[in-house]
C-alpha cells in the first residue's frame, strides 16, 4: 500500500512539476527580469517561507555562506546560517512575529551575526521584509571585514591608553587657564595624587610658588607661539631635587586654535646623565615616532617656492616604499608619487595653507614604486619663519583600507539602486499633494482605490506605509523631508 501511495505521489509530483514549469516559459517579463537581477546582484538574496525553510538563494548568498542553492533550498534558515548559541532566541523571535505580526527588524538594515559553512563567524548587514503569506525575503551584505577593522581600532585605543598609564614619563594636559584636564598613572605615582582629584586644580596646588610660576610661564609661551618647547626643570621633593626634561606641546582643535598644553616630563635626576642615558632616551623617542601610525614629517617651502623635507619618520617606507634618507635628500621622490588625478588638489591645498597659514588637510592617492596605489590622509599645521619660509609639522595616515570600504559601500549602494530600479514596476518621488499620482492609481484596481487613498493620506502625514493590494501589487510609500513621497511598486506574482 505504501509503495503504491509513493508511486501515486511521485506521479502527481511529476505532473505538478511539469504544469508549474510550463507557465515559467512564458513568465511575465518583470518576473524574468527579477530572476536575472537577483541572480546577478552582488547582494546576497534569500527567501524563506513562514515555516522558516529557505525557498530561494542566489549566487551571492552562496559566496557569503558557502552553501550552494541546491544545498540551501529546503533547509531551515536557523540550522544553516544562525550561530548555534543564537538559534533558540532566533526561533523564539520568529515564532512571536508569526503570532503578533510585529517586528522592529522589517524594512530596516540591522547588523546580525551569522555563520559560514566552515563554522567561521560572520558579521552581516541584513534588510528583511515580508512577502505576506509567502514568507519573507532578505538582502544581506558581509560586514565581517569592517567589524574586524572596528575591533582593531578599539584595540589601538586600548593600546594608547595602556601606554599613557604605564609609561615612566609623567604626562599631563592643562587648559589655557593652567587647570589640569588629565594626568597619567606616573604623574599620580610621583605626586601621590589621583587623576580625579587633579582635574580643575593647578600646579600651584602641588609645587612651590617659584616652581609653579616658572612652569606657568613655559605653558603660556607654548600656548601663545603654538610651538613645542623642551626645557630642563628642577622640582624639589622634600630634601631631594629631581631634574626633569620637560616637553610641552600645544593642544589644538581641528581649526588649529590652541585650547591647552600637553606636558611630558622625563625624570633625569642627579645631573649625571651620560651618553648611554641620552642614547637610550633618544632611542625610545625614535621608537615612539617610527612606530606611530603613518608618517610624521616636517615640510619646508622657501619664499622662492623650493620645497624640501627636513624630517620624516620611518613610516615613509610603508607608505611610499622610499627610504627616509632618500626623502631628506630629494623631497621630489615623494611628490612624484602623487597620482596624476590628485596632483592639482594637492598643490592647491599646499598653496592655500601657505598663504593663509591655516591647517593643511588633504585626501588623495599615491602610486608607489611597485605600481600599487595607496590612499592617504594628510594633516599639518604651518608656521612662518622670520626669513619667510613656511614650515609644516604634520603626519600622513594610510587610509587605503577605509577607502576600499568606501568603494565597496558605493558599489553596494549602486547594486541596490540598480536592483530596485530593475525590480520596481514604479519607482518615483513625487509631491505629497492631495492624493495618489495618476501613474500609481493606474496600477491599482478599482476596488483598491479607496485603500490606496487612505495609504496616501497616511504617508502624507509622515507614516511609512506598505501594503499588498490585488493582483499581487506591493505598494511602498515613504515620506520624505521635503513634503514629497517616495513611491515604489513591485509585482509579487511569480516570486519563488
Amino acid at each position: 500500500m505504501r509503495s503504491g501511495l509513493k508511486s501515486a505521489a511521485a506521479g502527481t509530483i511529476g505532473r505538478d512539476v511539469f504544469t508549474v514549469e510550463a507557465p515559467q516559459i512564458s513568465a511575465p517579463p518583470a518576473a524574468a527580469l527579477r530572476e536575472r537581477a537577483v541572480g546577478s546582484t552582488g547582494l546576497a538574496y534569500l527567501q524563506i517561507d513562514r515555516s522558516g525553510e529557505i525557498r530561494d538563494w542566489n549566487p551571492a548568498a552562496q559566496k557569503i555562506f558557502g552553501w550552494t542553492r541546491d544545498e540551501a533550498v529546503g533547509e531551515r534558515l536557523t540550522e544553516l546560517i544562525i550561530p548555534p548559541a543564537l538559534r533558540s532566541a532566533h526561533s523564539a523571535g520568529f515564532a512571536r512575529y508569526l503570532v503578533s505580526g510585529e517586528s522592529d527588524m522589517l524594512g530596516c538594515p540591522v547588523e546580525v551575526p551569522g555563520v559560514h559553512r566552515d563554522g567561521s563567524e560572520l558579521r552581516l548587514s541584513m534588510t528583511i521584509d515580508s512577502l505576506g503569506e509567502d514568507g519573507f525575503f532578505a538582502f544581506i551584505t558581509d560586514q565581517t571585514d569592517g567589524h574586524r577593522a572596528q575591533q582593531e581600532l578599539q584595540r589601538s585605543n586600548t593600546l594608547i591608553s595602556a601606554i599613557l598609564q604605564h609609561t615612566t614619563a609623567m604626562i599631563s594636559a592643562k587648559d589655557l587657564g593652567g587647570r589640569y584636564l588629565f594626568v597619567n598613572g606616573e604623574y599620580e605615582r610621583v605626586f601621590q595624587v589621583t587623576a580625579a582629584d587633579m582635574v580643575g586644580r593647578t600646579e600651584a596646588d602641588l609645587l612651590s610658588a617659584p616652581v609653579a610660576a616658572l612652569g606657568r610661564t613655559h605653558d603660556q609661551e607654548v600656548a601663545e607661539t603654538g610651538t613645542a618647547k623642551t626645557v630642563l626643570e628642577e622640582i624639589p621633593f622634600g630634601d631631594e631635587i629631581r631634574q626633569y626634561v620637560v616637553t610641552r606641546v600645544p593642544l589644538t582643535d581641528p581649526d588649529g586654535s590652541v585650547y591647552g598644553v600637553c606636558t611630558i616630563g622625563i625624570d633625569d635626576t642627579g645631573r649625571q646623565r651620560n651618553e648611554a642615558t641620552i642614547a637610550d632616551g633618544e632611542r625610545r623617542f625614535w621608537n615612539t615616532v617610527n612606530n606611530a601610525p603613518g608618517m610624521l614629517y616636517q615640510f619646508r617651502m622657501e619664499p622662492t617656492g623650493e620645497t624640501s623635507f627636513t624630517f620624516v619618520s620611518d613610516g615613509c617606507r610603508d607608505i611610499y616604499q622610499i627610504e627616509p634618507d632618500e626623502v631628506l635628500a630629494n623631497g621630489g621622490n615623494v611628490l612624484q608619487t602623487i597620482a596624476v588625478e590628485d596632483l592639482e588638489t594637492y598643490t592647491a591645498s599646499v598653496m592655500r595653507s601657505a598663504e593663509t597659514l591655516e591647517p593643511w588637510d588633504w585626501r588623495g592617492s599615491v602610486v608607489r614604486r611597485d605600481g600599487t596605489r595607496r590612499w592617504l590622509y594628510g594633516a599639518a599645521r604651518p608656521h612662518r619663519e622670520p626669513g619667510g619660509a613656511t614650515v609644516w609639522d604634520g603626519m600622513l595616515l594610510d587610509r587605503t583600507r577605509e577607502r576600499h570600504t568606501e568603494l565597496d559601500l558605493e558599489a553596494v549602494r549602486g547594486d541596490l539602486a540598480d536592483l530596485v530600479s530593475r525590480l520596481a514596476v514604479l519607482d518615483v518621488t513625487v509631491p505629497a499633494g492631495d492624493g495618489p499620482v495618476p501613474a500609481l492609481s493606474a496600477l491599482v484596481t478599482e476596488t483598491d482605490q479607496g485603500e490606496l487613498a487612505g495609504m496616501w493620506k497616511s504617508a502624507a502625514a509622515g507614516d511609512r506605509v506598505d501594503a499588498v493590494l490585488a493582483d499581487g501589487l506591493l505598494v511602498r510609500l515613504r515620506p520624505r523631508g521635503d513634503q514629497s513621497i517616495g513611491v515604489s511598486c513591485f509585482r509579487l506574482d511569480g516570486c519563488a
